[in-house]
């Protein structure tokens, strides 16, 4: 399904009641359980090295790190064992998965994210992110090197079912999501997500909110709440966020599968905070992050978890594919970057 959105909450939401229109028939038949048993076995056969295990359908396509490859390549030749951690985001209504797992690599860790795109009980596409957490890759130790702090389960709240009455409908979730992206995107404090009190935001298996400040260290906006560091115009440098798209939607927990590109252009080399504190910025040439990213809504539709799987991509790199619910970027826009 390649679509587009507009501004505003109509359009997201004629959109999101085409694509359920379109794609129940399909997705009826593979429920929750349906959608893991999938995911569960394309693990499966990844350690297996043999995409035959797996239910793919003719003309599947696979990318990783937003690169098509046949399979069996990539991740699915050196994967050499697999974890237990797994947090799904199984979308029946979308006919689609997302999910986060960790798996070991030639002995070394890595982080995967994918999303699976499901019709008829097979896999049309598999689009994968991987964070290589050891410095052991062949172009060297890698820039996005993390603790792990994920533990072997997913926090609670990515597993716990809402309250039927504080569920939000498609539409609204992915419009909650999207208002992270448009926050960040030339953040000055003036466009703050609704977050919760409580919101924790890991990246790469570590913590990017709400973190201690290391003794000697000077505060960051690692340190702050997710709403104290959106609202003192921290990432002011994140100059870009485009190719935003939705993949899946669990209403029922609350949950958003998204993936964005972070475009930083190099020319904001210092800003001002709203406290008026000055921000140096370190990295020198124009640079992209490529994300996966995980938004858990709560009863109260503020933003309380965040998780993501991301790497350094060179700048401007597009996605493998198009599908999912976008969200244009309006800096994109701005500046004229087709963003497909």
């Amino acid at each position: 399904m390649k679509t587009s959105v507009g501004s505003g909450p109509l359009a997201a939401t004629a959109l999101l009641v085409l694509a359920a229109t379109t794609s129940q028939a399909q997705a009826a038949t593979c429920d929750r359980a349906c959608l893991e048993g999938i995911a569960g076995k394309y693990l499966a056969a990844m350690l297996a090295h043999d995409p035959l295990k797996a239910p793919f359908a003719r003309g599947a396509r696979y990318t990783e790190n937003n690169v098509e490859l046949p399979l069996p390549d990539g991740l699915w030749r050196t994967t050499t064992a697999l974890g237990t951690y797994r947090l799904y985001v199984a979308d029946p209504a979308g006919g689609g998965i997302g999910f986060f797992a960790k798996v070991q690599e030639n002995g070394a860790p890595v982080l995967l994210s994918a999303f699976l795109k499901v019709s008829g009980g097979r896999i049309t596409q598999a689009e994968t992110q991987l964070a290589r957490m050891s410095d052991t890759t062949g172009s060297g130790a890698p820039a996005n090197l993390r603790d792990d702090q994920l533990g072997d389960a997913p926090r609670k709240q990515f597993l716990t079912a809402l309250p039927a009455a504080a569920r939000r409908p498609r539409a609204e979730l992915a419009a909650i999501a999207n208002s992270y992206y448009t926050g960040l995107e030339n953040n000055r404090g003036d466009k703050p997500p609704p977050f919760a009190d409580d919101c924790l935001r890991l990246e790469n298996g570590t913590q990017t909110s709400g973190r201690p400040v290391a003794p000697g260290a000077q505060a960051n906006g690692m340190n702050y709440s997710c709403a104290q560091a959106f609202a003192l115009g921290y990432y002011r440098d994140d100059t870009r966020l485009r190719n935003r798209r939705i993949l899946a939607i669990d209403e029922e927990r609350g949950l958003v599968y998204a993936t964005v590109f972070f475009d930083h252009d190099a020319t904001v080399r210092n800003y001002a905070l709203t406290d008026g504190r000055p921000v140096v910025v370190r990295n020198t040439g124009p640079w992209t992050w490529s994300t996966q990213e995980l938004f858990q809504v709560n009863a109260e539709g503020r933003i309380s978890q965040v998780e993501a799987v991301l790497l350094a991509v060179p700048y401007g790199q597009r996605p493998g594919f198009t599908n999912g619910l976008r969200f244009p970027s309006p800096q994109a826009v701005k500046d004229g970057f087709r963003e497909y």
